[in-house]
């Protein structure tokens, strides 16, 4: 699908600058390396949401390869109420399909990127014609 719309665009791009922030570990390696020791596989997911709280304390939306939508709160240097929720089947809206769905939402354009619906978050190859 083509993003005809500057605001779907714009929704589009952040939601990829928010991906490659958490996949490459720039935000904040501490939150990449939590992600995956709570089972995310960080390369698959598309990051819809991350807010730093505190120093190292975030709250935010990622969708795992699998289409999950899931909800965490981590706080870096103390674990103890830590959370990571599924809440896939609260969406609402949110979901693609849902007939008031939005497109500038920020989780609906990540359920868009995994569904295949937008274009991806990685860039793709450019190819040299022989």
């Amino acid at each position: 699908m083509e993003l005809t719309k500057i605001s779907h665009r714009n929704t589009w791009q952040a939601v990829c600058d928010r991906t490659r922030l958490i996949r490459d570990g720039e935000l904040d390696p501490g939150l990449t390396a939590w992600l995956a020791a709570q089972g995310v596989v960080v390369g698959d997911s598309v990051f819809a949401l991350v807010c730093r709280c505190d120093e190292r304390m975030y709250t935010g939306t990622l969708v795992d390869g699998g289409g999950r939508v899931l909800e965490y709160l981590v706080n870096l240097d103390d674990s103890d109420d830590d959370t990571l929720d599924d809440v896939t089947g609260a969406l609402g809206p949110k979901c693609p399909t849902h007939p008031r769905t939005d497109p500038r939402d920020p989780v609906t354009m990540a359920l868009m990127i995994q569904r295949g619906l937008a274009p991806s978050t990685e860039p793709a190859p450019v190819t040299v014609p022989a």
